[in-house]
């Protein structure tokens, strides 16, 4: 805990609006996504949590609907978190750029695995992840590195690019819809000099979020209900922000596929999972809501984008 409060007073060092922005990220993006993970049943996601040493962040005191909330927004979160890994793994990438994803879990697995990871996220996140590689890597101490890469700053994602060799998959869930037009727009541009330069590939399920999470509820609690559960959700995480979500942005496949083309990118679109996936969440859902969910997991809703 002394390292972690040392951290903490370093972090309170940098202006008073940065120190806002980056520990709201903390407090909202960091901790939300390891407390959904770590409910799925994720054991890196459980050590993480309990690393972390913070009360949790959503319960049934502050939601009235909890239990069905964390249940669909647990499955979504090890989707996309799996679904990244498994995509790593069959296509044998190396290096790894893994940008606004918080605190990884993630990234420590696959740097055990021996990759090469760069997490972009914000500089308090970056701290703290620091501190997460020392206390829980084996490998990943040589592997993984936290650096300080805003979506739309090119300088520092090509730099920390540079410093992995050969292609590069850059991970990118949940942020596009938490950013505007201009900087989403510049987000791109960034991400297909990366791709020019080194090769590689992004996947994101970000394009047809909005469908894609709806279709996540529906798995678990029916059609009917997923409208509903997606509002609730929406409504949860616009409060802790106290901003509006994008969801309308870039919904529309068409759209999406012409906005790419216009920053020099193009893409695909490929099943979540190539085989069925083994959950962890599964221990937690009836046989009929494993099946739909591995129905889910075969369709298209991973975006593998590459430059023109």
């Amino acid at each position: 805990m002394k390292k972690f409060f040392a951290l903490i007073m370093f972090a309170l060092m940098l202006t008073a609006t940065a120190r806002a922005a980056e520990f709201e990220m903390v407090e909202y993006s960091a901790q939300v996504k390891l407390q959904w993970l770590s409910a799925a049943g994720i054991p890196q996601a459980q050590k993480f949590l309990k690393l972390l040493d913070r009360p949790v962040f959503f319960s049934e005191n502050n939601l009235e609907d909890f239990e069905r909330i964390q249940k669909v927004n647990s499955l979504y979160q090890e989707l996309n978190y799996s679904a990244a890994m498994e995509y790593v793994r069959e296509k044998n990438y190396r290096n790894v750029l893994d940008l606004a994803c918080s605190l990884s879990p993630r990234a420590m697995i696959l740097g055990d695995e021996g990759r090469k990871v760069v997490v972009g996220e914000l500089a308090t996140i970056c701290l703290i992840g620091d501190w997460f590689i020392e206390d829980l890597g084996k490998k990943s101490k040589q592997n993984v590195k936290y650096e300080v890469i805003p979506a739309a700053d090119l300088r520092a994602m090509i730099m920390s690019t540079n410093k992995l060799k050969g292609e590069v998959c850059i991970i990118e869930q949940g942020l596009m819809i938490y950013l505007d037009a201009e900087t989403c727009g510049k987000m791109f541009d960034n991400i297909r000099e990366v791709l020019a330069t080194h090769g590689g590939c992004m996947i994101t399920s970000d394009f047809n979020q909005k469908k894609y999470f709806t279709d996540v509820a529906a798995a678990i609690y029916g059609e009917q209900n997923a409208p509903e559960l997606y509002a609730e959700t929406k409504d949860m995480y616009e409060k802790v922000l106290d901003d509006k979500i994008a969801d309308d942005y870039l919904q529309d496949e068409q759209a999406a596929m012409e906005f790419l083309k216009a920053h020099g990118l193009k893409a695909e679109k490929v099943p979540l999972f190539s085989a069925t996936p083994k959950l962890f969440i599964n221990a937690k859902l009836t046989p009929a809501q494993i099946i739909n969910v591995n129905e889910l997991a075969a369709k298209n809703y991973l975006w593998v984008i590459t430059a023109l």
